[in-house]
């Protein structure tokens, strides 16, 4: 990154990590198109969304996170398809345990080639990151939806202030939790990169206490 120091791109490359984490839809541009689009984060890093099957047929695709009238991330993408069947199905269900019924049929792999962030270039690799939290990401979910609908409800007011119906844990990684919601898929952020299950937990435990 020619004339900008080494630490600044280094934060830069930390702060679209946690933008990525931070949403599950943007907007998506694919030549002249432009629409609304709802993705998930796999547990390897890569991008999950359906897209329409133009989309497939043009390598120019982007994403603008939030949207490209203010993007705070702007990602350049390329597209792979892929069947909603066989171990691929799970990356399916997991967008529409996230969003519900896809309008589009035609299955993607985003992979992130560059990234754009307050006027810096980033290659997309340095962002795409495995969820040290993959193998366990399920059990989590469960024990922390176990703690009931009315816990989560105040967790998210407390540290949110957001009125949630029927509330659930659908995702958790190192940096926050992926809570769906009746319209919509909420992130509740830790504030900081949490390196085991058991800080999880105890974090999301306390919220809780704070919340009563």
């Amino acid at each position: 990154m020619p004339g900008k120091p080494f630490d600044e791109g280094d934060t830069a490359i930390e702060e679209a990590h946690g933008l990525l984490r931070s949403w599950t839809q943007g907007l998506f541009r694919f030549d002249e198109h432009v629409q609304s689009l709802k993705y998930v984060i796999a547990p390897d890093g890569q991008l999950i969304a359906p897209v329409m099957v133009a989309a497939l047929q043009t390598p120019d695709t982007a994403l603008y996170i939030p949207d490209d009238e203010a993007p705070v991330l702007e990602l350049l993408l390329s597209l792979e398809a892929f069947e909603d069947r066989g171990e691929a199905a799970v990356l399916a269900d997991r967008w529409r345990i996230h969003h519900g019924t896809e309008e589009d049929i035609n299955w993607a792999f985003m992979n992130i080639d560059m990234v754009r962030i307050s006027g810096l270039v980033i290659d997309g690799d340095a962002i795409v990151r495995l969820n040290p939290f993959a193998d366990i990401e399920a059990d989590l979910c469960r024990r922390l939806n176990a703690l009931g609908e009315s816990t989560l409800q105040r967790i998210c007011k407390g540290q949110l202030d957001v009125d949630v119906e029927h509330p659930c844990v659908v995702a958790i990684d190192p940096l926050g939790l992926d809570i769906r919601a009746r319209f919509d898929v909420l992130r509740l952020p830790f504030g900081t990169t949490l390196e085991s299950p058991d800080r999880v937990l105890a974090v999301v435990k306390s919220w809780a206490s704070a919340a009563n």
